[in-house]
């Protein structure tokens, strides 16, 4: 295997984990120091929108502030995005606190599909029956980690699980809007300024003096991690991993996102996944291999 494929592989990998334990990070804020959801999504998104730019000014000595106010379409396609952004972290972290960081994660596996099915409206071209497999598999997946393998009643995960699919449908969304605009001004501006933004308005909603959370050293340690290693490296290594290797290999490798988040669930949190919902979880992650597997074919 040439070293670029292994290169991007790695960051791949690494972005997903990242991602993945971050919602463990997050989990830990609302267990223990009184975070909300509303709490920390904006001082999230602000830290690091704000370390993203600046990292990227530094290295790049790009003025692209510039560019994005030459045109008004960029402002406006920013600001649309920012909203987006919050939106999706926010409803992200209700999925957390209303479960855990596991099933909020493994609702990520939608977003694929979610991209998929719109663009075949668009497009008004067929489903393929493997994207009808995987759509199966989904739902079948959901099923299960809302029943647990008791068809007789709901538990409590369900919140957790309704948040999380409307958390992935903000992600979908925020995957196809800004395309034009970052092809226009380049993919770290637009998300950096974005992720600024969405912290804005999200302090414009709930100032951050109106926060009354513990700042424990932990929590001071788990809010860096969530910023640094959850956000702009986990962004960061995304991004980078698509100049080594096609995106469809950094799609499978996005199946480590839900699967870090499973597994730290059970070690940190001692949340038991019966066999039930590891298969749920299972069927969830196979869904988005077979997804970027297909997508792999059309490259």
């Amino acid at each position: 295997m040439q070293t670029r494929t292994l290169i991007g592989i790695g960051l791949a990998a690494l972005s997903g984990i990242g991602f993945g334990a971050g919602g463990i990070a997050a989990q830990y804020l609302f267990t223990y120091c009184r975070f909300t959801p509303l709490d920390l999504v904006s001082i999230r998104l602000f830290g690091a929108g704000l370390i993203l730019l600046l990292a990227y000014g530094i290295a790049t000595r790009r003025n692209f502030f510039r560019d994005i106010f030459r045109n008004l379409r960029n402002i406006g396609a920013i600001l649309v995005f920012g909203l987006g952004l919050l939106l999706l972290q926010l409803t992200f972290f209700v999925s957390i606190e209303k479960s855990n960081a596991g099933t909020a994660s493994l609702m990520v596996g939608f977003v694929p599909l979610m991209i998929l099915f719109w663009l075949a409206v668009r497009e008004k071209r067929p489903v393929t029956g493997t994207e009808y497999v995987c759509l199966a598999l989904a739902v079948t997946g959901v099923v299960l980690l809302v029943t647990r393998g008791d068809f007789t009643s709901l538990n409590f995960t369900v919140a957790g699980v309704v948040w999380g699919l409307i958390s992935a449908g903000f992600q979908a969304f925020c995957t196809l809007q800004p395309k034009k605009v970052t092809g226009r001004i380049g993919v770290v501006p637009v998300l950096g300024c974005g992720l600024l933004l969405g912290g804005l308005l999200g302090f414009i909603v709930h100032p951050p003096f109106h926060m009354d959370v513990d700042w424990t050293p932990a929590a001071i340690g788990n809010y860096v991690f969530i910023v640094l290693v959850a956000s702009v490296l986990a962004y960061y290594s995304l991004l980078k991993s698509m100049e080594y290797v096609s995106a469809s290999v950094t799609g499978l490798l996005s199946s480590f996102e839900p699967l870090t988040a499973v597994v730290l669930t059970v070690i940190v949190f001692h949340v038991p996944f019966n066999a039930w919902e590891i298969t749920g979880a299972a069927c969830v992650i196979l869904n988005m291999v077979l997804l970027a597997l297909q997508d792999r074919k059309k490259e």
